[in-house]
C-alpha cells in the first residue's frame, strides 16, 4: 500500500494529500527506516520521533510528519490484516489524521498537522477505534488498564455508548485476551461533577456520566477550554456562543463557577448507565 492509497482510504482531504505527494517526492524513506519503524513500538516513540524531527528538519506544517506517519500506517494496515483486525476498526482507528487536520483548519484557517506526538499510540496499535469511542491499553502498576477517549466527533447517546462498550469487550475478548477483564477507565472534563449545575440531567453528558464511577477530580484544569471553545486564550466576557453547550457554559464561568477534570472508572452490569458484560 502507498501514502496515496491510504489517503484515498481514509479520506484525508485533497488539499493535503496534494502536499503530501510534493512531499513525498522530497523525502527519502528509507534513510528513515529506522525511525519510522520505531512509532510502531511504545518503547521506542520518544526517541524515534526525536530523531525523525531532527531528520525532518524545518516541517512548520508538519505535513512532512504526517507523510512518515502514513507510511508507517501503511505497515500497519498490514498488520491489522494479519491478526484479522477487520478493516473498518482500521479505518475509524487511522481517521485520527483527518479529523484532527479538519480541527486544525476550523480553528486557525489553515491545515496544519500537530498531533504527531499522539499517533503513535494508533500506529503502535494500542489504541483502538471501536464504535464512537476509543480504547487505549496500557500497563499500569503490572495490571493491565484500558483507557476510554471520547473523539470530538463522538456521538454520545446511551444507545451508541453501549454498543461500543459491548463492542470493545468482544474486540479484547477476541484480540488481546489479556486486557478482556481489565477495568476501563475515562479521564475528561465530560466527567466533570459541576457539569450538574449548567447541564439538564437529560443531557447526553449527563447521561454518559452515569456509566462511570468518578475516583479523582482535579479542580483548577483549563482543559475544558480547549475541547469546548478551542483554545484557552479568549477572556471570559469574549467567549463565543455559538452552541448550545456554549452557551450555557458563558454565564457559569462569568459567575466564578469551575469545570473540573475528572477519572472514572466504567460501572460493569445493569443499571442507568451502559450495560456491559462480566467477562470473567
Amino acid at each position: 500500500m502507498k501514502i496515496i492509497d491510504i489517503c484515498k482510504m481514509l479520506e484525508i482531504q485533497s488539499e493535503v494529500v496534494n502536499k503530501l505527494l510534493e512531499c513525498e517526492k522530497n523525502l527519502d524513506f528509507e534513510s528513515m527506516e529506522q525511525e519510522i519503524e520505531g512509532m510502531r513500538h511504545p518503547e521506542c516513540w520518544e526517541g524515534a520521533l526525536e530523531r525523525l524531527r531532527l531528520l525532518l528538519g524545518d516541517d512548520e506544517d508538519g505535513m512532512n510528519m504526517l507523510s512518515c506517519q502514513l507510511r508507517c500506517a501503511c505497515e500497519v494496515y498490514d498488520k491489522y490484516q494479519e491478526l484479522g483486525i477487520p478493516k473498518e476498526i482500521f479505518i475509524s482507528t487511522m481517521k485520527f489524521f483527518p479529523r484532527f487536520l479538519q480541527d486544525y483548519k476550523d480553528n486557525h484557517g489553515s491545515y496544519r498537522y500537530v498531533w504527531g506526538w499522539w499517533a503513535v499510540h494508533q500506529l503502535s496499535m494500542v489504541e483502538y477505534r471501536i464504535g464512537e469511542l476509543e480504547y487505549e491499553m496500557r500497563m499500569e502498576n503490572d495490571s493491565p488498564l484500558i483507557n476510554i477517549h471520547i473523539p470530538a466527533d463522538a456521538d454520545i447517546t446511551l444507545t451508541k455508548l453501549r454498543r461500543s462498550y459491548l463492542e470493545a469487550v468482544d474486540f479484547f475478548k477476541r484480540y488481546y485476551p489479556e486486557f478482556m477483564k481489565a477495568d476501563m477507565v475515562c479521564s475528561s472534563w465530560l466527567l466533570a461533577p459541576s457539569l450538574k449545575h449548567v447541564l439538564p440531567e437529560s443531557s447526553r453528558i449527563m447521561q454518559f456520566q452515569k456509566s462511570f464511577e468518578v475516583q479523582h477530580v482535579e479542580e483548577d484544569s483549563l482543559a475544558f477550554m480547549d475541547w469546548v471553545y478551542g483554545t484557552r486564550d479568549i477572556p471570559l466576557e469574549k467567549l463565543p456562543e455559538d452552541t448550545s453547550l456554549q452557551k450555557k457554559l458563558k454565564p457559569y464561568l462569568l459567575n466564578k463557577g469551575k469545570i473540573e477534570w475528572a477519572s472514572g472508572k466504567l460501572i460493569l452490569g445493569h443499571g442507568d448507565g451502559a450495560f456491559v458484560p462480566d467477562v470473567g
